[in-house]
């Protein structure tokens, strides 16, 4: 289960807290601290822990669900998604699209940080080769 209290919003940071969640939850699957079968805390829990509105986690959920990345299950939860599983459903067209979506905000961001290309580089292959 999701840490819920590693899970911080940015009010102030411009980006809608629905995405926050998204991002941080794909994030955790990305880094292998959330797996395949994992339990998602309930809209309610987050809604305590979290302080936001349950329709702003509800959408959250719903993205990652459409998305493939978790599968909810009606009176029992959450859970993440079988990564491969998810991914068989995917197109090269639309993996590529999906890449380039990705890539134009982490070079965006990456930017807004200084963070020159070759460091980007660097650290993507860095986290690519230790996973």
């Amino acid at each position: 289960m999701i840490v819920k209290e590693a899970l911080k919003i940015e009010f102030t940071s411009g980006i809608p807290v629905y995405r926050q969640i998204v991002n941080f939850v794909s994030s955790e699957i990305g880094k292998g601290t959330l797996r395949a079968g994992d339990r998602l805390p309930t809209i309610r829990e987050l809604t305590e822990t979290l302080g936001v509105n349950p329709n702003t986690i509800a959408k959250a959920y719903r993205e990652l669900d459409l998305r493939g990345v978790i599968t909810s299950r009606r009176g029992n939860g959450s859970f993440v998604a079988d990564a491969s599983a998810a991914q068989a459903g995917h197109t090269a067209k639309e993996k590529k699209a999906k890449l380039d979506e990705l890539m134009g905000r982490l070079i965006a961001e990456a930017k807004g940080f200084g963070i020159s290309g070759q460091e980007l580089v660097q650290h993507v292959t860095k986290r690519t080769n230790n996973e």
